[in-house]
């Protein structure tokens, strides 16, 4: 039994430092709600070709900024936000030289599927309100970033004041399309991205980018050290990663 010993208590600690080692083979990615698809493709792919696990964390941008402000472990953050990625930037709870912007966006109002109406007219976009019946499904404008935009839309085509009382803001972008899937909503207003996606209902009119602040989506590194980030970062910049923002709706800029 003395003789077995010393080799089980080897044999303990080869597998506990494989363990973490494969604990340690990872990236955690805190990722926007509304690049839900892309992230979870690009982690699927990832995965795949390098055998590194994405752990991922989804939420509005402002819930995982604040988040890592409060010390949450991450690698890597996508948000569709430049407040919240500058409130992180400034805060130096991310590598400054890092943030840089991946990708873009537009806001489209959306129907459900078996609605009657069809499309928007251009001509007619200032008389939409009286379009539709019910409430209007939007972000949380106080909240999140979706939201922030469809009021600077709405009150470009001065119509932000008529519709407030109609109102049903979302936690996030998807609750926001969500609301509209079930018909909760006559109308919404949600990212391009995230009704592509959608079997359950039609865009009827794309805000032009005029119409609000330039939608955007910024990427950091955390100040900690992962030895996968730089393969990683290499892998967002590949043309296969190009192509899975554009399949979801996204714009390459």
């Amino acid at each position: 039994m003395r003789k077995i010993f010393p080799y089980c208590f080897l044999f303990l600690i080869l597998i506990s430092c494989s363990n973490k080692e494969k604990k340690s083979k990872s990236i955690t990615v805190f990722a926007a709600a509304s690049v839900t698809n892309v992230i979870q493709e690009i982690a699927k792919s990832y995965s795949k070709e390098t055998g590194v696990k994405i752990r991922l964390n989804i939420a509005s941008s402002g819930i995982l900024a604040r988040q890592i402000e409060s010390g949450a472990d991450f690698d890597y953050y996508i948000s569709a936000s430049k407040t919240w990625m500058d409130y992180v930037d400034s805060n130096k709870l991310v590598a400054h030289n890092s943030v840089c912007i991946v990708a873009g966006n537009s806001l489209v109002a959306i129907v459900p599927n078996n609605s009657e109406i069809s499309v928007i007219d251009t001509s007619n976009i200032y008389n939409f309100p009286k379009l539709f019946r019910g409430r209007l499904s939007l972000g949380d404008p106080g909240h999140v970033p979706v939201g922030k935009y469809s009021v600077q839309v709405l009150k470009y085509y001065q119509c932000n004041e008529t519709l407030l009382d109609r109102y049903l803001p979302a936690k996030n972008a998807r609750d926001a399309l969500f609301m509209v899937e079930m018909a909760e909503c006559g109308m919404g207003m949600v990212y391009a991205s995230d009704a592509i996606n959608s079997q359950k209902v039609k865009i009827i009119y794309e805000f032009p980018d005029k119409a609000c602040d330039p939608i955007r989506y910024y990427a950091a590194i955390s100040n900690g050290e992962n030895q996968y980030m730089n393969q990683f970062l290499e892998f967002m910049k590949s043309d296969q990663v190009k192509e899975i923002w554009k399949r979801n709706g996204f714009k390459d800029l």
